[in-house]
């Protein structure tokens, strides 16, 4: 080989090693986005991980346990509340949940009804319903074997999350190394950390979005109770777990207890608008603010828009878990990026030093 073509073949083969690597980039792009509901269950596998360890950590600092004892110690706590408030409520929640189902079929019927005597109503009422009328309930309930299937497949998927979530709680140093084994040798303790502080932000967002849950529920289960709308506990329940969802879970609540004022009257529909309208101003300018001040307090804006850009990408699950996904990306961005990349002097999320 001559001195001339020398460096023409240097300059071919990082030519190749570049299309290489980006071909290489692109598979792997291609391959996670085929594998996003599996990530989305890995990442509420997580979410279950950092649950356990937040009551895990403070029995072993105070019990003096081993960590896995300290594990399955939270873990028998957390099931012994839910059993506990299970048999308290459970026989209460299950007939309000029953009622609660069996009353929105025909609050559905009644709605249709409601539209109908409207200016255009009839062609407002077809078009919400596909031009078919109302769905067919009792068609739906026959297709006993899809649902079952769906619940089978749910309940697995829970199960998995569940059983993962306890493998990760117990050994997250081990399963964090593991991982970064893959990246160079320099990146790895500024990965090592932003994975730390990202598992310390879910902490604090979790705990607050728990005690956030709980405010909405018992405020609007007293609410709805005082105006006297059926159900008051499963409506509180709904709305306790819906808001969980940032945006969307508020909207969504208010929807069945709205069906079931239907067969009050206007009045009733009335209130019981009144009865959301204030427990979400209590709890948006009153207690989530308090909260806030020891969890991480993710701008408005910022949600709003996370929640539509995830659920478009992600689907129903983008949803559900925008906000987790939007604390661990705010973490990431501000200390891989901002402070270690351009050097800014950033607080990070949760931080008050």
């Amino acid at each position: 080989m001559t001195d001339e073509t020398k460096p023409q073949t240097d300059n071919d083969s990082r030519f190749m090693r570049r299309v290489l690597l980006i071909a290489g980039l692109a598979a792997v792009l291609a391959l996670l986005l085929k594998l996003i509901p599996v990530l989305l269950l890995a990442f509420a596998a997580v979410i279950i991980a950092v649950l356990v360890r937040s009551l895990a950590d403070p029995i072993r600092a105070v019990t003096r346990l081993p960590t896995g004892v300290s594990i399955a110690a939270a873990t028998i706590a957390i099931l012994a509340g839910l059993g506990g408030a299970g048999w308290l409520f459970g026989s209460t929640v299950s007939a309000q949940v029953e009622a609660l189902a069996n009353r929105l079929p025909g609050s559905l019927t009644e709605l249709k009804a409601l539209i109908e005597t409207l200016p255009f109503g009839s062609q407002i009422a077809d078009q919400l319903n596909g031009g078919g009328g109302l769905p067919d309930i009792q068609g739906m309930v026959g297709q006993v074997g899809g649902y079952v299937m769906a619940v089978i497949g749910a309940g697995a998927n829970l199960l998995l999350v569940v059983f993962a979530g306890l493998f990760f709680a117990a050994g997250p140093e081990r399963m964090r190394d593991g991982l970064l084994m893959l990246v160079p040798r320099p990146s790895r303790d500024p990965l090592r950390e932003a994975a730390n502080e990202s598992a310390r932000a879910l902490r604090l967002w979790l705990l607050g979005t728990l005690a956030d849950m709980v405010v909405v529920g018992v405020l609007t289960g007293i609410g709805t109770a005082l105006i006297g709308l059926p159900s008051p506990v499963a409506l509180g329940l709904f709305a306790g777990l819906a808001a969980f969802v940032p945006i969307v879970g508020p909207i969504v609540s208010v929807v069945p207890g709205v069906l079931l004022a239907l067969e009050q009257g206007p009045e009733m529909i009335l209130w019981t608008v009144a009865v959301y309208f204030i427990v979400q101003q209590i709890e948006s300018n009153l207690f989530y603010p308090f909260i806030q001040k020891r969890a991480v307090d993710l701008p408005p804006v910022l949600t709003l828009f996370g929640v539509l850009a995830l659920g478009t990408l992600l689907g129903p699950l983008g949803v559900v878990f925008a906000s987790p996904l939007l604390v661990v990306a705010l973490v990431w961005i501000k200390l891989l990026y901002l402070r270690n990349t351009l050097g800014e002097d950033i607080q990070l999320p949760g931080r008050t030093d």
